[in-house]
C-alpha cells in the first residue's frame, strides 16, 4: 500500500469520496455502514418517481458548501439511490 493513502479504511474514504461513489451495495447491504441500510431499506420501498426526485434533489445540492461529512453523507446516498434508480431513468 501507499505512503500516502495510509491504512484500508483512508483509502477507501478516500476513493469513495473522489469517484463519489460508495462499495455499499443497496441490493444486500454488503459494504454498506448501519445509516447507508437504513436509508437503503427506505428508499427501496418507494415508487420510481420518488427515487428519481430525490435523486435529483441531492444532485442539486452536490454544488452546495458543507462540511466534509455531510458531503460524504450526500455522496453515499447518492451511490445508493442511483443503484435503486430505474436505469432508463439515469
Amino acid at each position: 500500500m501507499c505512503e500516502e493513502l495510509g491504512d484500508d479504511e483512508y483509502m477507501q474514504a478516500y476513493v469513495e469520496e473522489m469517484g463519489a461513489t460508495s462499495l455499499c451495495s443497496a441490493s444486500d447491504g454488503a459494504g454498506c455502514s448501519d445509516k447507508e441500510v437504513e436509508f437503503a431499506s427506505k428508499w427501496k420501498q418507494k415508487s420510481a418517481e420518488e427515487v428519481k426526485a430525490q435523486l435529483e434533489r441531492l444532485e442539486k445540492m452536490k454544488g452546495g458548501t458543507m462540511a466534509p461529512e455531510l458531503k460524504k453523507w450526500l455522496s453515499q446516498r447518492l451511490a445508493l439511490l442511483k443503484q435503486l434508480a430505474p436505469k432508463d431513468e439515469l
